[in-house]
């Protein structure tokens, strides 16, 4: 009994916990700073039937509500073009895939930055369509070997420009794995195609020299 009492009274050894880092280093560890780092835009802009479900989804909305809603729109659908004609990669994910990628880049520059009748090309073959139903037969043959001259200089400015897109392209990129065809035929179809109507919209001027091509405007 006595030695069952002395074990009692006996107080039971306390466990030892390990150190914290405070009391290790006699402060707290500090955070590791945020770094910034580039995010995608948190609304991107919406297909028409994406916005049709958000739409029953959300119900009818008031006047303000519709008219924030549509400047939210604009101002993101403003930074993405912003981002677009700066060449920035991070929106690049918003262009078609034909569109993307630093070739490709590179290849508009290109295109944007010189002056070419081709671009005339949808104006000119429609206003002699125009011309050559109402004229007289010798009119009519005149406009066709005006057509014909037309697409043989817009011929001659399609090799030019794509022997142009070779020596840059290949040059700045020698690893790259775009096919030349593609890139050829890529150059020629922006380049027949009217200033105004391009997408993405042009970047450079007739005056841009070449090592601004392909650059990301900061």
């Amino acid at each position: 009994m006595a030695k069952k009492s002395v074990q009692a009274e006996t107080p039971a050894p306390q466990e030892t916990q390990p150190a914290s880092a405070t009391d290790k280093k006699g402060k707290a560890t500090p955070k590791r700073p945020n770094q910034s780092k580039a995010r995608p835009p948190v609304n991107p802009p919406l297909t028409a039937k994406e916005k049709r479900e958000a739409m029953k989804k959300a119900g009818p909305l008031t006047k303000e509500q519709k008219k924030q809603a549509k400047d939210d729109i604009r101002a993101e659908r403003g930074r993405i073009a912003e981002g677009q004609w700066k060449g920035d990669p991070l929106f690049d994910k918003y262009h078609l895939p034909r569109d993307r990628g630093p070739e490709r880049l590179l290849v508009r520059d290109i295109v944007d930055s010189r002056w070419s009748v081709g671009q005339y090309y949808m104006f000119g073959a429609f206003g002699i369509l125009i011309l050559s139903t109402s004229g007289s037969v010798q009119l009519q043959s005149y406009l066709f070997i005006a057509l014909i001259a037309l697409t043989a200089v817009i011929v001659i400015e399609s090799v030019l420009l794509a022997r142009r897109v070779k020596r840059i392209v290949f040059a700045r990129f020698p690893k790259s794995e775009q096919r030349k065809g593609g890139l050829y035929w890529y150059a020629i179809q922006r380049s027949i195609m009217p200033r105004s109507m391009r997408s993405p919209r042009p970047r450079m001027s007739y005056k841009a020299k070449e090592d601004d091509l392909g650059k990301v405007v900061k």
